[in-house]
């Protein structure tokens, strides 16, 4: 009964954030072909610059709240007064760092790259607000995804439907930046204004003390997310110091197709952390069948993507690209394998490592790597451009996903045996869901009437 319940929780959630990420794949497919050939590959590539930069602002203000804070308010379910506490103390923490924020956006305007202070300001500012207000982590830890999908799709929505009407040639590309931000600021009050109002957060409350504290602490979260960004936004903005913005386009390009088809296994990574935070606090084997199938799913769905990337690279880079985008076919070949070797690494830490308590080496590992991926990159760029910079980032990614298993087997043998042990009840697992969805979809039949005595 108790597997049926958590499943039924988790069948809920993974159609609300599944929902989310389809409707992230269905508007990227519309909107980044029409970016494509209206701003072409040297304008293209100036709006992936730009949105690598906010990338990074993004990532100072969230400071590993996306992990730690989630993680915090699964763990404290149940008790208002503590997520109360959690709720404004998190606020506070990321209102100081946007603080921090403001000042190496403004830090970055004198860069040769950027062809006017607008391009970088105006996106910069709405992603730094629309970052302090968003409440994701703890949507998430609550395990209430249908809430987070319904206002995050649609400030998606509104973006597209913006840039439709406002971008209409490589003049506009100042305005492309901008409506970047829109969608986070509308998406960010909305949640916000959802978690208080209805999730009875109470009056505002800023613990200064407390938030610092917080900030302090969950470093490690942050330098693990930090590698992270990284790896899927550094390429840019080295190519972009170093070759070029045709080159960034050209990147740009084929690692956004690879992305918006990883996200398919987002929805699932996002629902089930809060859980196996969750089961931790009541059995290690709990969490492991949870753990261990999800690594399954990944597995096989990684390797269905990489195989059709890998033989569609080309009529992938000419139609939904354009045809300037055609060197984008070789760079697109080789992040083939990016699917697979990112939710191994992914996965391992995520759903095993650092809730098992090993945030901190997580984090160093990570750190090492992201060195060494930068300097791989340089590197790469400069012999190769764009191909150089995918040679990078899968030859990085293999060796991260290699050592991070080493490490799994290596401190935590039992739960790694005992996640392996799982995959065998997958099976099972996958007709309770289905029977669950088919009772949900079965449209309920009038209860008969009662009988007249």
């Amino acid at each position: 009964m108790a597997d049926t319940a958590m499943l039924k929780r988790l069948g809920r959630n993974l159609i609300s954030t599944t929902v989310f990420q389809a409707s992230g794949y269905v508007l990227a497919m519309i909107n980044v072909p029409y970016l494509t050939r209206t701003l072409g590959v040297a304008d293209y590539g100036i709006l992936a610059f730009v949105i690598s930069i906010n990338a990074y602002l993004y990532l100072i203000i969230d400071w590993g709240f996306s992990l730690g804070s989630t993680r915090d308010v699964a763990q404290a379910r149940g008790d208002e007064d503590r997520l109360r506490e959690i709720f404004w103390r998190t606020m506070t923490a990321k209102m100081l760092l946007s603080l921090l924020s403001i000042v190496l956006l403004f830090a970055l305007l004198p860069l040769q790259r950027v062809p006017a202070p607008i391009y970088l300001l105006l996106p910069g500012l709405l992603n730094i607000l629309g970052a302090v207000f968003t409440v994701d982590w703890f949507v998430q830890g609550l395990e209430r995804m249908a809430m987070f999908t319904i206002y995050s799709i649609a400030g998606r929505i509104l973006v597209v439907l913006l840039t439709f009407i406002l971008v209409h040639s490589p003049k506009d590309t100042w305005i492309a930046c901008g409506l970047q931000g829109v969608g986070t600021v509308a998406a960010g009050f909305a949640g916000f204004y959802i978690a208080c109002r209805h999730l009875k957060m109470g009056r505002p409350r800023f613990p200064l003390r407390q938030a610092l504290f917080q900030i302090w602490d969950y470093r490690h979260y942050f330098l693990s997310q930090s590698s992270w960004i990284a790896y899927s936004t550094g390429a840019p903005l080295v190519l972009a110091l170093v070759a070029g913005s045709a080159q960034v386009g050209l990147f740009a390009g084929a690692d956004r197709m690879t992305r918006v088809a990883m996200a398919l296994t987002v929805p699932a990574s996002m629902v089930l952390y809060p859980r196996v935070n969750a089961l931790l606090t009541q059995s290690r084997v709990a969490a492991a069948r949870v753990a261990g199938p999800f690594m399954g799913f990944q597995i096989v769905v990684a390797l269905a993507l990489g195989a059709f990337f890998f033989f569609g690279a080309d009529p992938i880079a000419t139609i939904v690209l354009g045809p300037g985008f055609h060197k984008s076919a070789v760079v697109l070949r080789w992040l083939s394998a990016l699917p697979l070797l990112t939710g191994i690494a992914g996965t391992l830490s995520r759903q095993f490592l650092i809730p098992l308590g090993w945030s901190r080496d997580v984090s160093r590992i990570t750190m090492i790597f992201t060195v060494f991926y930068l300097c791989l990159l340089t590197g790469g760029c400069f012999a190769w451009g764009a191909t150089g910079a995918a040679i990078a980032l899968i030859t990085t990614e293999l060796l991260l996903s290699i050592v991070f298993t080493i490490y799994l087997l290596r401190h935590e043998r039992e739960f790694a045996l005992a996640s392996l042990a799982a995959l065998t009840d997958t099976p099972r697992y996958v007709m309770e869901v289905v029977r669950i969805f088919r009772n949900k979809l079965r449209p309920r039949r009038p209860a008969p009437p009662i009988p007249e005595r």
